[in-house]
């Protein structure tokens, strides 16, 4: 784990408008840089980066955040990564805190595998391109296949020799030991002790992690030998682990999150051929079951997944039930079955991208619509089969968390099975309340029917009394500029005006709380009450204290307040010589203000609710004391009408 030492270290060396201007190209205007949103399409720059605050905002789809979350929504980093990422790039030694003896093996164990894999890969790369028997069968087998040079290159295939030990003997002399080999299911032992190259005769394709390490290998005979399996893996290690690794994600991960959608095939041919072909938002599950990880990754991103199929009908319906596990996780599920005994290999190797782009868009079916069809030939006219089906689909169908969505798709397969549409929406309540009580341990609450929804009667429109917009303004200011200095006129006990140097933080605590005031919105009172205690503490805050706060919606808060839309440009005053005071100049009318649009505006709110409870009373007395409060407040609204520039009807 980064201690919090080094993590500090590279966001104070952090220069937001040099990190961002590697992905983006970014315009100076004034004290910012504008340019394109990396995270929606717009011809009109609406991305803000501010490098005073160390922030970006884009005023076009909301995104925001500093340079650490730029890259964790930019290239799909955790934390950590970002973290190791910005500090390679200005050049900061990561301490590490102290981590158990368990754990330190661990990482050893991951450090040393990564090297192994790595000089692996060169080696094999380096056997398939600099050696004849490289040439005359490992890359003459890809070229058979119709794989170009450059996407050989760009895939790093490799090739091991059929002589039993050339792999073993090379690596054991560059150093490695044969029990960190084997670890990394390159080499098998015998009973002796001597070691035998584990992918001896085969080309090889290595599987690379989401930073384009490589951390496993696939491995294929050349020989038409049946008893030989095809394929050969890599085994399970600290560095790999099967079932949260898709083949092709390096490759694939930036054309996913452009086009919003992820191709999913089976095999690493089919994954290079769409890539060859100019396909690339394409990634492999390597002929494994689709697990809950790897559903996961392809969520980080895009929303939906389309699944291609080479129309083995066997092969399809064994994988419906992986496909369910994408529908409860919320991802959009289409499939496209190819047909003339095509696969995506085949299909790939014969057609150019925009011919596979536009059967794709054509052929492309809804999953659930697929899957009804499926069922229902399946099914023919035996009624329990049919029955059975539905069943099945239904279940489908309940997984779908959106429930809007889930409406819908009863609609439309209660068509498809041709049966009513309040039988399935019945069935689906039933898998709903198993699902329920399942998950709870004992009975649920019972889940709601699907049914049309009635049309609400208009609604009288009601008075909004609350003052979240002026507590926003009020607490903007305060982390803003809280550490500043003003002078602004107090009075004494004796009621003796004087002037008085305090901070803005200073200022803004001591007029609340002689009203007995706080900020009401959870939100905001939780930043506001942390920058209290800190300034209690002795604490100089600063807007970074938030700006790269750990909690998300504190951050996101935060950078939301700060980023200005629009900033005056310095040319009227170098140019034109026009003088534009800013909110800074005159900071402490900017701070009475805005207290006072809050104490105005919570007046307002007293006022409406003492006319309310006026109208109930039938007591004098009570009705007396009301409309002397009344009275009151109206004269105190007035008063801050003259400060506010508010008129007062009334």
């Amino acid at each position: 784990m980064i201690t919090p030492h080094s993590v500090q270290q590279v966001k104070d060396a952090v220069r937001i408008e040099e990190v961002l201007g590697e992905f983006l190209d970014l315009k100076r205007k004034g004290p910012r840089y504008l340019g394109l949103c990396p995270f929606h399409n717009e011809k009109t720059p609406s991305f803000n980066v501010s490098p005073q605050l160390g922030i970006y905002k884009c005023f076009g789809c909301g995104e925001s955040g500093d340079a650490i979350t730029f890259l964790q929504k930019q290239e799909h980093l955790s934390f950590v990564e970002a973290i190791r990422w910005l500090a390679k790039r200005y050049q900061i030694e990561v301490e590490e805190e102290e981590r158990s003896a368990e754990q330190e093996q661990e990482q050893s164990e991951r450090e040393s595998l990564a090297v192994v894999q790595q000089w692996a890969l060169n080696w094999s790369v380096d056997q398939l391109w600099n050696t004849e028997e490289g040439k005359q069968i490992g890359l003459a087998y890809f070229l058979e296949r119709g794989f170009r040079e450059d996407t050989i290159r760009e895939f790093q295939l490799g090739y091991v020799p059929e002589r039993g030990d050339a792999f073993a003997t090379a690596a054991i002399a560059h150093g490695f030991s044969p029990e960190l080999l084997e670890k990394a299911g390159w080499i098998k032992r015998r009973e002796n002790g001597t070691p035998w190259d584990f992918f001896q005769g085969r080309v090889t394709f290595p599987i690379h992690g989401l930073t384009g390490q490589p951390i496993a290998f696939g491995a294929r005979t050349l020989r038409s030998d049946k008893k030989l399996p095809k394929y050969f893996n890599s085994p399970e290690s600290p560095l790999y682990v099967k079932s949260r690794s898709l083949y092709g994600i390096s490759h694939a991960k930036k054309s996913i999150v452009e086009q919003q959608n992820c191709l999913l095939v089976e095999g690493y041919t089919d994954v290079i051929s769409l890539h060859q072909a100019g396909v690339t938002n394409v990634v492999a599950s390597s002929g494994t079951s689709l697990t809950v990880d790897q559903v996961r990754l392809i969520k980080r991103y895009a929303p939906a997944v389309t699944i291609l199929y080479d129309g083995d009908a066997a092969g399809i319906k064994a994988s419906l039930r992986g496909i369910d596990l994408i529908i409860a996780e919320g991802l959009n599920v289409k499939v496209v079955v190819f047909t003339d005994g095509d696969d995506p290999d085949s299909f790939a190797r014969k057609h150019s991208s925009s011919e596979i782009e536009a059967f794709l868009q054509e052929t492309a079916k809804d999953f659930l619509v697929f899957k009804a069809d499926l069922l229902v030939a399946e099914a023919g006219n035996d009624p329990v089969r049919k029955a059975a089906a539905i069943h099945e689909l239904v279940a489908s169908i309940a997984l779908v968390p959106d429930h809007v969505l889930r409406s819908l798709y009863i609609k439309q397969c209660a068509t498809i099975v041709a049966v009513g549409e309040q039988a399935l929406v019945s069935e689906m309540n039933k898998v709903l309340r198993r699902s329920y009580r399942k998950k709870l341990g004992g009975d649920a609450p019972p889940v709601e029917e699907l049914m049309d929804p009635a049309v609400a009667a208009p609604q009288p429109e009601v008075e909004d009394l609350g003052t979240v917009h002026q507590e926003r303004d009020l607490l903007r200011l305060l982390i803003s500029y809280g550490h500043e200095k003003v002078v602004a006129p107090m009075v004494d006990m004796e009621g003796n005006s004087f002037d008085e140097e305090l901070s803005v933080a200073e200022l803004m605590f001591q007029s609340l709380a002689t009203d007995d005031m706080t900020l009401e919105e959870p939100l905001l009172q939780a930043i506001f009450r942390d920058y209290s205690f800190s300034h209690k503490m002795g604490e100089t805050v600063m807007p970074s204290r938030y700006i790269t706060n750990e909690n998300t919606d504190w951050r996101d808060l935060t950078i939301d307040l700060l980023a200005e839309r629009h900033v005056l440009s310095p040319n009227w005053e170098v140019k034109h010589k026009i003088h534009v005071s800013h909110e800074q100049d005159q900071l402490l009318q900017a701070v009475q203000q805005a207290l006072n649009m809050l104490k105005e505006r919570r007046v307002d709110r007293m006022l409406k609710l003492k006319q309310e409870q006026l109208k109930e009373l039938t007591d004098e007395a009570d009705i007396d004391m009301a409309l002397r409060t009344l009275m009151a407040l109206q004269e105190l609204k007035k008063d801050f009408a003259k400060v506010t520039g508010r008129v007062v009807v009334g």
